[in-house]
């Protein structure tokens, strides 16, 4: 990922202390530091959880970050405004900075909204005593955020030109109820369902589908991550279509009911995911995880798994199956 930051700031969102406290500078873009703990965070933002969708042009949201080449400073602070009229409400909601950065990736103008909640941890104080001897104190700092590598706890980036984003976010109390805000209320933008909520809608009405028609839980779970890899790899997206033909195969009547399911349950086709979802995608679905009840534990790639040639798996009279892993060279054992 590509991304070459025009400008970036950071807001304090402290409820203890009431109101944001709001920047009137930029962050110091010449910082190697800097542009690396933000680098780290805005890359976090593609992943299998990530929604997509396209703000409403004439949305709040939407004409704010319009804005951005005009008066950078003046649009982050309208932007955690809009934010915040909504985050105040919460019963739970916890407290927070926000980093909100304008920036090209892929040659696209992008902007960057980062909530970054307060964890607490401990450091050191070097104090002076009644006697005037130095004593070195440990105290429980309360706003602490996380490191580089762990992702921002909510955020969403948004290309400038035709307002498609990608959203994280995550459920909070308003008025009693737990629920997500972020694009109900603050992008005002329903997004598509995250890869990661369509793999488990699909994944579990396959099984449905299977046990009708007496088609085993391993072998669902193996054609639907071999489905959902091959249509990733081929075409960025997900089909139900093509997901039934390899999941039932020659079985026309248990396409029909998982396709008939899936919509019933209202899912959508994925629009093109980006190539960095999809590559975690190809990593995460490439690979089959076993357990078997004697508690051995496998985790096959699908090449292999699907080759019976490689490993094979023998129903006996008995009822219960064996699995049989054919020509290996070599065992590495590891601790």
């Amino acid at each position: 990922m590509d991304i070459r930051f025009k400008q970036a700031i950071l807001h304090v969102v402290d409820r203890e202390l009431g109101d944001p406290v709001i920047s009137q500078v930029g962050l110091d873009l010449t910082s190697v530091s800097v542009r690396e703990y933000l680098t780290k965070k805005i890359e976090k933002l593609a992943s299998e959880k990530a929604k997509t969708g396209t703000l409403v042009p004439t949305s709040t949201m939407a004409t704010i970050i319009k804005t951005s080449e005009e008066d950078f400073t003046v649009m982050s602070q309208k932007m955690v405004a809009k934010w915040y009229e909504v985050y105040q409400t919460s019963e739970d909601a916890p407290s927070a900075d926000v980093l909100i950065a304008l920036f090209d990736q892929d040659e696209q103008l992008n902007v960057a909204f980062l909530k970054l909640n307060y964890h607490q941890s401990y450091t050191h104080l070097v104090n002076t005593n009644d006697q005037g001897q130095l004593a070195n104190e440990l105290i429980v700092h309360k706003s602490i955020l996380a490191g580089k590598t762990q992702k921002a706890d909510e955020g969403f980036r948004v290309n400038v030109a035709d307002l498609s984003y990608e959203l994280d976010e995550k459920r909070y109390t308003f008025s009693g109820d737990r629920e997500f805000y972020l694009s109900t209320k603050v992008i005002e933008s329903e997004p598509l369902p995250s890869l990661e909520e369509s793999v488990k809608l699909v994944t579990k009405t396959a099984k449905k589908v299977g046990k009708s028609f007496d088609v085993p839980d391993r072998e669902i779970i193996a054609n639907v991550k071999e489905a959902i890899q091959e249509n990733i790899e081929e075409h960025s997206s997900l089909d139900t279509q093509q997901i039934a033909q390899k999941v039932f195969k020659d079985n026309p009547s248990a396409q029909s009911d998982f396709k008939d399911s899936v919509v019933e349950k209202g899912y959508v086709d994925q629009v093109p995911m980006s190539n960095e979802v999809k590559q975690i995608a190809t990593k995460k679905y490439g690979k089959q995880k076993l357990k078997l009840s004697n508690g051995i534990e496998l985790i096959v790639p699908l090449e292999v798994y699907q080759d019976p040639n490689l490993i094979e798996f023998i129903n006996n009279p008995d009822g219960t199956i064996s699995v049989t892993i054919k020509n290996v060279e070599d065992v590495i054992s590891r601790l």
